[in-house]
């Protein structure tokens, strides 16, 4: 009996190109092509500090989920106001 692999491929990505080599260039320079370098920059700040990055109703789900605060905030302090 012959093992089934354990992951499939769509058939689009299949239709890149006829083999596997040629298919991953081909979806790695598609990929590249679709995210801005100041958002792909940003992405990677998050990831490295365990934050989430997205709007503002997409955090506060995934922070009232795992009941903990992860949205992106600079560094320091926040500014006390003068009233």
């Amino acid at each position: 009996m012959a093992s089934q692999p354990l992951l499939d491929f769509d058939p689009l990505y299949l239709g890149l190109a006829a083999t596997a080599q040629e298919r991953r260039e081909k979806y790695r320079s598609f990929v590249s092509g679709t995210i801005a370098e100041e958002e792909t920059e940003r992405i990677r700040r998050a990831v490295q500090r365990g934050q989430l990055t997205g709007n503002e109703q997409f955090v506060e789900e995934i922070e009232a989920q795992i009941g903990k605060r992860i949205e992106f905030r600079g560094q320091g302090r926040p500014k006390k106001k003068i009233d």
